[in-house]
């Protein structure tokens, strides 16, 4: 499979920090023991834990090109799925020739001489691939209607990839009209609304707004999943990669940056509307007209952890993704289609059973349905 493979942008930079100083071999970064393990000759190195306060740093948007930095710490390859279009960066010294995201063999390279910036902060696998795979077990297990023999399934293809988010901090003002509406009674006893309108000037600081930093990765499974503790981030460091793929964004900047203003002119819209909501002792709110400028954007490149895998049960390949940090676990799962149709069955009996004696009872004492 290897020759699949095919380097893209390789920049050789400093990797002394995941190299073994007994054996030279690669170490990797255990999440169970926040130490960069050697698995060849045992040696450990404990990685510095993040200093009280530390500050990831957030860097202005205005200057963003010039001060972006592309400097991984760590010689990095890049691959590319043919199938899915996902884009995964390697170690350099990975050799891989399996998607992650779609399981394909099928990679092909990327325009050459691109720069890739890399993250300023992230969070790291929290949970080990043994710890994933017992989540995995869990989740089969209360699964409904699945196959007994398909609870021995076991994961395939495991591999840890760190997915891209931007996040955006910004100041705000905003001139506004509120809609809200106010519930009347009726001489029916109905009720109806009367609405007014309250115009405004809001200023508010948004804080980490997120966007998720890629297309290419549309898997609904992804998204259920998706749910991280953005309070966790630690500033970047090459080791919390040792071992693991990164998938790079490629959703840019400017993208990214038009898509929180959406995700922020809502939280606005509802900020506001609740307040003047709550100020005028109203029912509803029909509605936020409002018109915002954006002061001292600053922005994060970050990486958050989740795992890949595969099972097979019978002729069929499953996709699992389980949350690097949280555990949570989502998977299709295959179905025991007797037991389906042996529960819709007694499901409808059930029913019918129910309306025969509703209609005996109804016919014993003279009760119309």
């Amino acid at each position: 499979m290897a020759e699949n493979i095919q380097v893209i942008n390789e920049v050789t930079m400093s990797d002394t920090d995941v190299k073994c100083p007994g054996c030279g071999a690669t170490v990797k970064y255990d999440p169970a023991t926040l130490k960069m393990v050697c698995p060849f000759c045992g040696a450990t190195k404990e990685l510095p834990p993040p200093e009280a306060g530390a500050v990831i740093e957030e860097l202005d948007f205005n200057t963003a090109i010039q001060r972006a930095s592309v400097n991984w710490g760590t010689v990095r390859k890049l691959i590319v799925c043919s199938n899915c279009g996902a884009q995964t960066l390697y170690d350099a010294s990975q050799v891989s020739g399996l998607c992650p995201f779609c399981g394909s063999t099928s990679v092909m390279p990327a325009s050459e001489n691109e720069q890739i910036m890399s993250p300023g902060a992230l969070i790291p696998f929290s949970i080990d691939n043994i710890t994933a795979a017992k989540r995995f077990a869990e989740r089969l297990r209360y699964a409904h209607f699945i196959p007994k023999a398909a609870l021995n399934s076991r994961l395939e293809n495991f591999i840890g990839v760190y997915l891209p988010f931007w996040t955006f901090d910004t100041d705000t003002v905003s001139s506004y009209i509120a809609k809200i509406g106010f519930e009347h009674s009726d001489s029916e006893g109905g009720t109806y609304y009367t609405y007014k309108k309250y115009k405004g000037v809001r200023n508010q600081f948004i804080d980490d707004m997120v966007v998720y930093g890629t297309d290419k990765i549309r898997s609904p499974q992804i998204t259920k999943v998706q749910e991280y503790n953005f309070s966790k981030l630690v500033p970047y460091k090459p080791e919390y990669l040792a071992g693991f793929a990164a998938e790079r964004y490629t959703v840019g900047l400017n993208d990214a940056w038009e898509r929180a203003k959406i995700l922020i002119n809502n939280k606005l819209k509802n900020d506001i509307g609740q307040y003047e909501k709550g100020i005028h002792r109203g029912d509803i709110v029909k509605g936020v007209d409002l018109s915002t400028n954006y002061y001292n954007v600053k922005f994060k490149y970050i990486l958050a952890p989740m795992y890949f895998a595969t099972y097979t049960y019978g002729k069929r390949t499953y996709t699992v993704v389980i949350n690097g940090q949280t555990g949570a676990v989502d998977c299709a799962t295959p179905s025991n289609l007797g037991r389906i149709i042996l529960f819709i069955i007694l499901g409808v009996l059930s029913i019918a059973i129910t309306g025969y004696i509703l209609m005996f009872l109804a016919a014993i004492f003279g009760i119309t349905l």
